[in-house]
């Protein structure tokens, strides 16, 4: 397939642009400054494009893509026409998919369903680790469940895992805001960046994860009928735990705007720290229940080795357009478009394992074992998908 990726060299662009090449699409790596990105394209045997998409988003179809991959962001600074490249796609009958972790930029682009639909294109918003991967591990978990109670997500990078200045404003811009989440049934309001709880990815590897807005928020209590949903990062520094922290308090109290300066100081500071820590990362998604009377948790963990944690928010584009013969034409919300297996599946060149644990209530012992485990896993082929290569 034809396939533009805007931001495709930038740190998950390019990292997803890595993942599509060795599936043999044609790619182009589009940007403002597209010099930036050519030794990269030159790598995969891809080209790059100018683009500039709040002056001239139509350029993208130069090329006549099938499929533009919006890898940019902060989605949530996006403007007043913030679906303007999702609005362009289905004028022009191409498929659009995004990156988006904004809750109210991946929710808001259900409002292009009809049209899309009209226009026989898939436009799907959040195609990363949140709502799409996330969603269709939940989906699932939960498949065997009676009643749902709680479903908590968690993401863990290791500190070496690379950072763009996009990504420390999407981080940083929610830290210290206000937002609402489901809990015990009903709609409370809680703080980004707070809320700290420890998560146990394997024995001997813990990290700390503090409350962030992402889609799943707002879209998994209604698709579940969850009575909680809750969401969680951390970054494996204290130091940087503990500056974001200290930054909630205060953006709590004083309720301000941080400046491009403070963005840039946050960003010198994580380049910094930089050698400190590991390659190691973990995402972890947990949900409780019942099943036939019996309190149940079902957990699915992913550890990420050598530093291929920042390829997975890439993985869900990859399976898709893997399988886009099977995705329904609408614009919406990536929710559980495609089987955890399948998804799994994309990342077996990958040093990247996965495992499903079920725990049953001590008090009321399962008679055939109280653990379950599933475990699929991939490491091949990893010596040519390492971040440091481009």
């Amino acid at each position: 397939m034809k396939i533009v990726i805007i931001g495709g060299y930038g740190v998950f662009g390019s990292l997803t642009a890595r993942l599509l090449a060795r599936d043999g699409h044609q790619l182009w790596l589009a940007g403002r400054r597209p010099a930036q990105g050519r030794a990269l394209a030159q790598d995969l045997g891809a080209q790059t494009l100018k683009l500039d998409i709040d002056k001239a988003p139509e350029a993208v179809f130069k090329v006549a893509p099938d499929v533009v991959i919006d890898a940019a962001g902060p989605f949530q600074n996006y403007g007043d026409d913030p679906y303007r490249v999702a609005k362009l796609c289905i004028a022009h009958g191409c498929h659009y998919l995004d990156l988006s972790d904004s809750a109210s930029f991946t929710k808001g682009i259900a409002a292009l369903n009809n049209k899309a639909k009209a226009a026989g294109v898939f436009v799907l918003s959040g195609a990363s680790s949140v709502p799409g991967l996330s969603s269709c591990v939940v989906e699932d978990l939960i498949r065997p469940l009676d009643e749902i109670h709680h479903i908590d997500i968690a993401i863990l990078p290791g500190n070496r895992a690379p950072r763009g200045m996009s990504v420390i404003k999407s981080i940083s811009s929610g830290v210290g805001r206000p937002y609402q989440v489901w809990r015990d049934g009903v709609w409370q309001t809680t703080t980004g960046w707070t809320d700290r709880r420890m998560y146990e990815l394997e024995p001997g590897m813990q990290r700390a994860g503090y409350s962030v807005e992402v889609p799943d928020i707002a879209l998994l209590p209604e698709k579940t009928g969850a009575r909680s949903v809750m969401f969680r990062a951390g970054l494996e520094l204290p130091l940087m735990n503990w500056a974001l922290s200290l930054l909630a308090k205060i953006r709590q109290h004083r309720h301000f705007e941080l400046p491009d300066i403070a963005y840039s100081a946050l960003y010198i500071l994580s380049k910094a720290l930089y050698p400190f820590g590991s390659d190691r990362g973990g995402m972890q998604v947990t949900v409780s229940g019942k099943r036939g009377g019996r309190n149940l948790t079902r957990k699915w963990r992913l550890i990420a080795e050598e530093g291929h944690g920042p390829f997975v928010p890439g993985i869900m584009c990859r399976a898709i357009l893997r399988e886009h013969e099977t995705i329904n034409a609408g614009a919406r919300p990536c929710l559980a478009e495609l089987t955890r297996p399948k998804v799994e599946s994309a990342m077996t060149d990958l040093e990247v394992h996965t495992d499903i644990v079920d725990l049953f209530d001590q008090r009321n012992p399962d008679p055939k074992g109280e653990m379950r485990r599933g475990k699929c896993s991939g490491n091949s082929g990893r010596q040519n998908l390492n971040p440091a290569s481009y």
